[in-house]
């Protein structure tokens, strides 16, 4: 075991969060004024000690997972809660890895514009995978959103400063927008559930102050094609009745990871899923 420095602990945590990140993410998410041969060394000394361990592919980013001895080192360490999964194989985190990096590089864009505004959001403010479990209304069949992340952002405006949380869901132009749209509707039923029982609060409350927006991001195929989904997916929300009729309760935009990239998050880069369409910053006014 080698005597990890303090950017090799942090490394080591952000990667078994994130189960798979590139060697220029980690540099970005835990010390972007270091030189990326720097990053590389550190990040060897870890595979040297049996930490973490890279996925290498022609033309792509090498990508860090961290091994099992790996997860044990953070577990105990306890700055994280512990996942309940491992990474199951290289075979397996070859077909995983274009998405969950770009959930990565979604987060990315939100810790970029906290540092430049002085607002708060780190490498650990986004939580990926979470499972969001509820009965639906005859109480004997169960419901399930699993947001490919949950994302926390604090908003200083002029010194008020306000908690954002976003459900994110990342999208790679590998399903019919039918089905994306879908999600949207559980999103929906997600919210607006009443479990059986005078005075039970909805289970979203127990987790959440608000609900969360929904944010859908679009990738995996070149600008135009993006936007032609964009206005698909838009077309579908109005078309749903259980979605078009959620505006007011539950707020749903989409962006694309091109845009979230040049502008960053809080400039006018998504388009309302519901309403007239304009562009507004991810956290912007829907109304």
């Amino acid at each position: 075991m080698i005597a990890m420095d303090a950017f090799q602990r942090e490394a080591l945590t952000v990667v078994y969060w994130h189960r798979l990140v590139t060697t220029e993410q980690v540099r970005r998410l835990v010390a972007p004024r270091l030189s990326p041969v720097t990053v590389r060394a550190k990040l060897a000394g870890l595979r040297r000690a049996g930490l973490a361990d890279r996925i290498i592919r022609e033309h792509r980013p090498r990508t860090w997972h961290v091994t099992p001895a790996g997860a044990e080192v953070v577990e105990s360490a306890g700055t994280v809660d512990a996942r309940a999964y491992r990474l199951p194989g290289t075979a397996v985190a070859h077909l995983l890895q274009e998405h969950t990096l770009d959930v990565v590089e979604t987060g990315l864009t939100f810790v970029d514009a906290a540092r430049a505004r002085g607002d708060e959001c780190g490498p650990l403010s986004w939580t990926p995978e979470v499972a969001h479990r509820f009965r639906d209304r005859a109480g004997d069949r169960r419901g399930v959103v699993i947001a490919d992340a949950v994302l926390h952002y604090v908003l200083d405006e002029a010194g008020r400063r306000s908690q954002r949380t976003l459900f994110v869901e990342l999208d790679r132009a590998t399903m019919p927008v039918a089905r994306l749209a879908r999600k949207l509707a559980g999103y929906v039923r997600y919210h607006d559930h009443a479990p059986a029982g005078a005075g039970r609060r909805p289970p979203w409350r127990e987790r959440y102050p608000r609900f969360p927006r929904v944010l859908i991001v679009l990738s995996g195929a070149e600008q135009h094609l993006l936007d032609r989904r964009l206005v698909d997916l838009r077309a579908h929300a109005q078309a749903m009745p259980v979605v078009s009729t959620a505006a007011g309760r539950v707020d749903m935009v989409a962006t694309t990871l091109p845009r979230l990239r040049a502008a960053g998050p809080l400039e006018r880069v998504a388009m309302p899923l519901l309403g007239d369409p304009r562009w507004v910053p991810v956290f912007g006014r829907l109304t």
